[in-house]
């Protein structure tokens, strides 16, 4: 990837918080029911559904998106 395909930083940081948002919303309530309330194993989990999603899907995609224009 030359320096001129690169992506935009702030557009792919603005890309991560809005994809982050949704996810960090509704996914830590998603989960709740089906792990002990422990809030630090709650938060693990999480966490390792969601980077997954961002580093995975999300962000390879939008990458994707932006060099395609």
């Amino acid at each position: 990837m030359s320096h001129s395909a690169k992506p935009n930083k702030h557009i792919m940081a603005f890309i991560t918080f809005l994809a982050l948002v949704p996810l960090v919303y509704f996914i830590p309530e998603l989960i709740a029911p089906y792990l002990p309330a422990n809030k630090l194993l709650n938060v693990v989990v999480t966490i390792a559904i969601i980077v997954p999603i961002i580093s995975y899907l999300i962000m390879p995609m939008a990458v994707k998106l932006m060099l395609r224009k």
